[in-house]
């Protein structure tokens, strides 16, 4: 049995980003990733999702992560380059494989570095970065330690598991005590992490990254349903988690809807919070357990958890599970 924190963190579950395109999007993430549809648990056949207000969500599987295409009534921030603008999503890939994926980079037209050897995040590796049609981030990470489970069903074109994410943080100190006391993560402090930086490590493998900035862009819009990144927890830790984030923040009540239209420089002053995530599940959930099942730090970075159940002892390669019995065993009162 693996020994961490209680309550830790593991892995990223899935991301949604800004789309202009569905289509376009779903034919990138394919070609370029491998990725494909499938049935989502609970959900059924979720790869088109009709939003309020005429906006649509795709979901396509990068292995057994899921990845979501939101479109939105703007045409997504132009892109500050390469590696230059967050979130920053990364997968992981083999150091054997780099030249390949860098053939296939080429063969898409895909806009990309060349192969960075770089430590700049506390581990030791190789990285390409690149962007998608609409600037969105992305990185193909070959660590030199390969953490166990990081490519487990990984895709036709030897693409693994969402390792990391780069986020924006105007406050570095702050954020290090959210993700500390709320999400069970420590950050490394070895020489290689730049001063304006904070890595936390997650339990299993990978990393939730911070840069620290004095203004937050415009990519850095959390408080804008449905552009999230979702973090996997033990099942049978998961309500404790939620808990301790309810005991903590204060409730946010706006509808999904209604946060779409909020002015950007309103939402960014707000507090860390909790609320309703924008899923088929989010209102269920807040009329059974009378608070929200999403939360926003101080940057309106937005998250929610998803339960996973460790396979023979080990969350290395862990089973998601649905959110939907914990909604109906509180309706019940089992």
């Amino acid at each position: 049995m693996e020994q961490n924190r209680p309550g830790a963190t593991y892995w990223i579950d899935h991301y949604v980003i800004p789309v202009s395109d569905i289509e376009r999007f779903d034919k990138f993430y394919t070609d370029v990733l491998g990725a494909k549809h499938r049935a989502m648990g609970g959900a059924g056949d979720a790869a088109r999702r009709p939003q309020p207000g005429g906006e649509r969500v795709l979901f396509t599987f990068v292995g057994d992560v899921h990845i979501g295409g939101a479109t939105k009534a703007e045409a997504p921030p132009a892109s500050k380059g390469l590696g230059a603008g967050m979130p920053r999503y990364s997968y992981y890939v083999r150091p054997e494989d780099i030249n390949e994926h860098l053939r296939r980079l080429d063969q898409f037209q895909v806009p990309h570095t060349d192969a960075i050897r770089t430590s700049e995040e506390g581990e030791d590796g190789t990285a390409i970065r690149f962007e998608d049609p609409d600037g969105n981030q992305l990185e193909f990470w070959a660590p030199v330690n390969m953490p166990a489970g990081a490519m487990a069903d990984e895709t036709a074109v030897k693409v693994g598991r969402v390792g990391s994410a780069v986020f924006e943080s105007r406050d570095l100190g702050r954020t290090a005590d959210f993700y500390t006391e709320l999400c069970g993560l420590d950050a490394l402090t070895n020489a290689d992490v730049a001063s304006d930086m904070l890595v936390l490590k997650m339990a299993a493998g990978g990393h939730l990254t911070f840069k620290k900035v004095d203004t937050l862009s415009e990519r850095t819009g959390g408080h804008i349903h449905p552009l999230h990144t979702a973090l996997v927890v033990r099942e049978d830790e998961m309500m404790k988690v939620y808990q301790k984030m309810w005991d903590r923040l204060p409730e946010w009540d706006h509808d999904p809807v209604i946060r779409r239209r909020l002015p950007t420089e309103e939402t960014q002053q707000l507090p860390a919070r909790v609320g309703i995530h924008g899923s088929p599940s989010g209102q269920p959930w807040r009329s059974a357990f009378l608070r929200g099942d999403s939360f926003w730090d101080w940057d309106t970075n937005a998250f929610h958890w998803v339960p996973a159940e460790p396979v023979d002892g080990s969350m290395a390669a862990p089973k998601t599970k649905s959110v939907w019995p914990y909604i109906e065993a509180q309706r019940t009162g089992n």
